[in-house]
């Protein structure tokens, strides 16, 4: 009788710790926090992921190229996956066309969990830039150019 009752044990042990150990990949905590993100030309960017589906970016190449730091939201596509999309505006001074806002859609791989948070990211992103006036989440809005770019990253933690 008892050696009929132990693999039947094993087998509930095993049920009820499987949920439990992929927990922090479905759950957004492990995604939430503030990633370091390089591009392939060196420029940088700190991408923030926070609780309930807001985005920050800031990017090291807004004075140099004439853009605002954005805004948006964020959801989980998978267990390690998200996408994000942002809006920021051009500076109107800025020589290139589009200097209106533009909207970027990241797509985010997550890795390395520890201690239930991912700690590395890679991924691309694409972005259209738009004329002053235009709305960028209009089906019909034109874009006066596009641009994308692939990174990897880190999360950034308190020493």
């Amino acid at each position: 009788m008892l050696k009929s009752l132990l693999p039947a044990a094993f087998m509930a042990t095993a049920l009820v710790a499987a949920p439990a150990a992929l927990a922090a990949s479905n759950d957004a905590t492990a995604i939430e926090g503030t990633y370091l993100l390089m591009q392939p030309n060196e420029s940088q960017r700190v991408l923030a992921l926070n609780p309930g589906g807001a985005v920050n970016l800031i990017s090291q190449g807004q004075q140099v190229r004439g853009y605002t730091s954005g805004l948006g939201t964020w959801e989980m596509t998978g267990p390690e996956t998200a996408r994000a999309t942002i809006i920021d505006f051009n500076n109107p001074g800025t020589e290139i066309s589009g200097n209106g806002a533009s909207q970027i859609t990241y797509d985010l791989t997550f890795s390395d969990e520890a201690d239930g948070r991912f700690q590395s990211v890679s991924g691309h992103f694409a972005g259209q830039a738009f004329a002053k006036g235009q709305n960028p989440l209009a089906g019909d809005s034109e874009p006066a150019r596009t641009f994308k770019n692939t990174f990897d990253g880190s999360r950034i933690v308190v020493n």
